[in-house]
C-alpha cells in the first residue's frame, strides 16, 4: 500500500519519493511537509525551489512535523505503511528514492509521471508549476533507451514542448530541453516527431534568453536533434535564418549562436560549438554561404575554445573552423585567429592550432591543399607564428609546426598565381634561412619519436627542394625571373638525374646555400638514421639526402655503404629503394657539379589522427 488510499490518507505520503514518511519535516517557507533525507538530497543537488509548489526559497529552514509524525506511527501497527513501502522490505515503490535513481524505472513509476503531465490539469499555470520534480524524474528515467518508446507513446511532447515556451518556468525549461535531448538520441524518428512539434522554433527563441544554463540545455537539444536528422537540420537552419532576419535583418544560421559565446561558461562554450559543428558539418555551398562571420568575435570564440579542457568542445571548435575556413568571405579571418593563436596560445592551443594548419592543408591522404598552404604563407603573422611554435617546449608543439612548415615549402601552379599582394615564395625564402626551422629540425630528428622523425625529415626534404629567392632568375618576384621547364618536377615522383645540354642557362643556381645543412647536424642525423628499423623513418632519411644531396657535399664512401645495405632489406619499400638507387648515382658524380640540372623530390606526410568526440546525449 504505497500510494494514498482509503486506508493511506495522503497526508501520509511525501510529494518527492511518493511513499509513507517516516521522518516528516516541514519546510517552514512553504509550509510543504516532505520527508527528510528526500528534500535534503534534492537540495543537495542544487535546486533551490520549493518541489512541491515551485517556488524559490530565500531560506531552507526544516522543521520535524511531530503531530503527522505521530499520526503516522499510532496506525503502523495495524496498516505497516511503513514497512510497506521502505526500500528495506524490496516492496515496489511509486517513485524510487533519490539514492536509487540509478536503478530502472518500474514501469507504473513512468506511467504515472507521464499521466501528469498529460493530463489536462496542465493547463493550469499553478499546476504546471508543480512539475519541476516530476521533469527531472523523467529526465533521469529517459537515460534508459527503452523508456523512449513509451514517453513517444504517450503523447506528452506537445505539453513538453508548451514548458519550453513558459518563460515563468526556468527550471522547468532546463529540464524538458534535456528530456527532448535524449529521446532525440539515434531516432531520426523522435527527432523529427519533436520538431513536428514545435520544439525547433520554441528551443531556437531560448537561445537568446539571459539564463545561460537554459541556452545551453536548448543549444545542446538542437544539436542531437539535428544530427539524428537531415530533414530536422535543415529545418533548424532555416529556423535560425528567419530569427536572424528578424532580429538583424540579415540571414545568418550562426546569428541566434553567438551570445552562446559570448558568455563564456563551458557548458554553454560546449553545447555552441557542437551545434555549429552540426549546423556546418557536410552543408551544401549555399547553406555554408550562411555562415560567413561577418566580424572577428565567433572566430575568436572558436579559437579560445580550443584550448580548454573538454574534448567535446575542442574537437567540435575544431571541426567548425576547418569548415568555415574553407568560405571565402571567413579564410582569411578565421586563418588570422588560428595562426594568432599558434604564436600567443597556451602549449594545448599552439597544438590544436597547428595541427589544425597541417590539417588544411592536406587535401587526400596523397594530396597537398595548394590554395590553402598559399593562404597560409600570405598572412603576416605566419613567420611569428611559426617562430614560437618552433621554441616551444613542448615537442608535439614543434613537430606541429613542422607539419606546417614541410607543406608550405611545397611549390605549385595555385601558390604561383595566389592573388594576394604579399608574396608568397618570400615567407618560404625566409623559412629556409631561418636558423629556429634547422635548429627544430635537428631537435626532432634526435628525438625517439618515429612519427617525429619522419616529419623532420620531410621538412628537410621539402626546404632543400624549394629554388624560389635565391637569384634574381629564379625569384618569382624578380623582374627578370624566367619560367623553365627543368624547374617541373611530378609530386610524389622519384626524378633522375639530368644532364644539362645549356651550361649557361639560369637552371644552373644552385637554390640553397652549400652547407645549410651539413653545417648543423642534420645531416649526420639523418646518415644514423639510415640504421633506423622502422622503414618509414628510412624512406623518409633516403628523400631528405636524395635532395640535399644537390647542395651538400655528403660523404660519399659512408653513405654508399650504408645505401648498399638498404637495397637487399625486404620491408624497404620499392619506391624508398629507388630513391637509395639514384643518390648512389648522384653521389658518382664527383666533378662538374655546377655545370648539372638536379631534379628534386617532394616529400607529403599526414597529420596524426584526430578521434570524434561528440556531445553525450
Amino acid at each position: 500500500m504505497d500510494r494514498a488510499t482509503p486506508c493511506c490518507p495522503t497526508e501520509f505520503i511525501c510529494p518527492i519519493t511518493q511513499e509513507v514518511m517516516s521522518d516528516p519535516v516541514l519546510l517552514s517557507e512553504t509550509g510543504q511537509t516532505y520527508e527528510r533525507t528526500a528534500i535534503l538530497d534534492w537540495f543537495r543537488r542544487g535546486h533551490r525551489t520549493c518541489p512541491a509548489t515551485n517556488t524559490s526559497l530565500a531560506s531552507f529552514q526544516l522543521a520535524p512535523n511531530y503531530v503527522l509524525k505521530s499520526l503516522i506511527q499510532q496506525q503502523q501497527p495495524s496498516t505497516s505503511y511503513a514497512s510497506q513501502t521502505t526500500p528495506q522490505t524490496g516492496v515496489q515503490c511509486m517513485y524510487p528514492t533519490l539514492a536509487q535513481q540509478q536503478q530502472a524505472p518500474a514501469p507504473n513509476q513512468l506511467q504515472n509521471i507521464l499521466q501528469r503531465l498529460s493530463s489536462p490539469s496542465m493547463q493550469v499555470p499553478a499546476y504546471r508549476s508543480g512539475s519541476s520534480y516530476s521533469l527531472w524524474q523523467l529526465q533521469e528515467m529517459v537515460k534508459d533507451p527503452l523508456t523512449h518508446p513509451v514517453v513517444m507513446q504517450a503523447h506528452v511532447v506537445p505539453t513538453l514542448v508548451a514548458l519550453l515556451l513558459d518563460c515563468n518556468l526556468p527550471e522547468c525549461q532546463e529540464h524538458v530541453a534535456g528530456i527532448l535531448r535524449r529521446l532525440a538520441v539515434r531516432s531520426a524518428s523522435n527527432s523529427e516527431a519533436i520538431h513536428k512539434a514545435g520544439a525547433t522554433n520554441a528551443l531556437i527563441q531560448l537561445l537568446s534568453l539571459q539564463n545561460t544554463d537554459i541556452r545551453a540545455a536548448a543549444a545542446g537539444c538542437l544539436c542531437l536533434l539535428g544530427w539524428n536528422s537531415k530533414s530536422v537540420k535543415s529545418e533548424i537552419i532555416f529556423s535560425l535564418w528567419k530569427a536572424a532576419k528578424d532580429q538583424t535583418g540579415q540571414i545568418s544560421a550562426i546569428q541566434s549562436l553567438l551570445p552562446l559565446f559570448a558568455s563564456g561558461t563551458p557548458a554553454e562554450q560546449q553545447a555552441a560549438t557542437s551545434c555549429l559543428h552540426m549546423l556546418s558539418d557536410s552543408a551544401p555551398a549555399d547553406v555554408l554561404a550562411t555562415f560567413e562571420l561577418g566580424d572577428s568575435r565567433l572566430a575568436q570564440s572558436l579559437c579560445l575554445a580550443l584550448t580548454t579542457e573538454s574534448q567535446v568542445t575542442t574537437y567540435a571548435a575544431t571541426e567548425c573552423l576547418r569548415n568555415l575556413v574553407q568560405l571565402p568571405a571567413n579564410k582569411v579571418e578565421s586563418m588570422q585567429q588560428i595562426l594568432n593563436l599558434v604564436e600567443t596560445g597556451t602549449q594545448a592551443g599552439q597544438l590544436r592550432a597547428a595541427l589544425l594548419c597541417w590539417e588544411l592543408c592536406c587535401l587526400s591522404s596523397t594530396t597537398h591543399n595548394p590554395h590553402m598552404t598559399a593562404l597560409i604563407s600570405s598572412q603576416p603573422r605566419t613567420l611569428p607564428a611559426i617562430s614560437a611554435a618552433l621554441k616551444s617546449a613542448d615537442p608535439e608543439v614543434v613537430k606541429a609546426a613542422l607539419g606546417m612548415l614541410h607543406l608550405l615549402a611545397l611549390e605549385s601552379k595555385a601558390q604561383n598565381t595566389y592573388r594576394d599582394p604579399a608574396n608568397v615564395d618570400l615567407v618560404r625564402t625566409q623559412l629556409l634561412l631561418y636558423t629556429p626551422v634547422l635548429d627544430a629540425i635537428r631537435t626532432i630528428l634526435l628525438s625517439e619519436d618515429p612519427s617525429g622523425q619522419v616529419v623532420a625529415a620531410h621538412a628537410a626534404t621539402n626546404l632543400a627542394a624549394f629554388r624560389s629567392g635565391v637569384c634574381p632568375e629564379c625569384d618569382k618576384s624578380s623582374p627578370s625571373y624566367v619560367q623553365q621547364p627543368s624547374r617541373k618536377r611530378d609530386f610524389l615522383k622519384f626524378g633522375r638525374l639530368l644532364d644539362d645540354s645549356q651550361p649557361e642557362s639560369p637552371t644552373r643556381c644552385r637554390h640553397t646555400s652549400r652547407g645549410l645543412m651539413a653545417g648543423n647536424g642534420i645531416v649526420g642525423r639523418l646518415y644514423t638514421l639510415l640504421e633506423s628499423s622502422d622503414p618509414a623513418v628510412v624512406s623518409a632519411v633516403l628523400t631528405a639526402l636524395y635532395n640535399i644531396s644537390a647542395t651538400e657535399n655528403l660523404a660519399d664512401g659512408v653513405l654508399q655503404d650504408k645505401l648498399l645495405k638498404l637495397l637487399s632489406w625486404n620491408a624497404l619499400p620499392a619506391r624508398s629503394k629507388d630513391a637509395a638507387r639514384m643518390l648512389l648515382q648522384r653521389l658518382d658524380v664527383k666533378e662538374n657539379r655546377d655545370g648539372l640540372s638536379f631534379t628534386f623530390m617532394s616529400a607529403f606526410c599526414l597529420p596524426p589522427p584526430r578521434s570524434p568526440v561528440y556531445l553525450e546525449p
